[in-house]
């Protein structure tokens, strides 16, 4: 007796191939983004938990954390010792060290239009052992509000990753008066940010329908959000 041997037609393997090529072009650019908001996040978790590591450290050491105590330029110094940096790109950031460090030219806002770095990066700066990069914005009495002295600026990829935006993998955290450490735009920050943050923080994926109030300032407040919306890197990255 002869046996039959049952097999796919060449018709029927073309059309399965045709399935899965349909299945892959709607699934991938999911798992891409997936991916990319899973690592973004991660990385966002860890570049809080160190800063508020350091600032705990510096309180079991006795060290003053009161920003008020701090006049301008002089937290950099102090704080840097709290972190375990391989590069000190000094106190003032409009001439970088190293490739590693800020300059003014290199981050910009949500809108990836206006330049960030000339008032945001400019008080001090180093790169963690990780890649991260931690720039201080210490001012007292400055334009962002009478309570406002200390942020903490984290590039949460490094300075040589792209795309270096605000919101993206810049974000920015508010040093309180009691060490604690908050992301900016939360309650108990400085007012012109904390009163409406979806203000800047204005991104239609993220905050849907926000009207921008002064567009040099978007992103600030996206630590905020990213801290607070666990959809916040999927809802940043679906579609870009």
């Amino acid at each position: 007796m002869i046996k039959k041997i049952w097999g796919f037609t060449l018709s029927e393997i073309l059309i399965a191939l045709a399935v899965i090529g349909v299945v892959a072009v709607l699934v991938l650019p999911q798992l891409v983004v997936g991916q990319k908001a899973a690592q973004s996040k991660a990385q966002f978790n860890t570049a809080y938990s160190l800063m508020a590591k350091a600032l705990a450290d510096m309180d079991s050491d006795d060290i003053d954390t009161d920003p008020s105590k701090y006049p301008t330029r002089t937290f950099y110094p102090v704080f840097k010792n709290y972190n375990r940096f391989v590069v000190d790109c000094g106190g003032s950031n409009t001439a970088a060290n190293t490739d590693l460090c800020p300059t003014t030219s290199d981050y910009k806002n949500v809108t990836m239009t206006a330049n960030s770095a000339s008032t945001l990066l400019d008080d001090g700066a180093f790169v963690l052992n990780n890649g991260m990069m931690v720039a201080i914005e210490n001012c007292k009495g400055c334009e962002y509000g009478a309570n406002h002295n200390i942020w903490l600026v984290v590039d949460v990829n490094g300075k040589d990753k792209r795309p270096n935006v605000l919101g993206y993998d810049l974000f920015v955290f508010q040093v309180m008066k009691d060490g604690e450490v908050l992301p900016l735009g939360a309650a108990g920050t400085d007012i012109m940010f904390s009163e409406d943050p979806t203000k800047y923080c204005c991104d239609r994926r993220v905050n849907p329908g926000c009207s921008v109030g002064t567009s040099s300032y978007n992103g600030y407040t996206c630590a905020f959000f990213a801290a607070t919306d666990e959809e916040y890197f999927k809802k940043l990255y679906r579609g870009h």
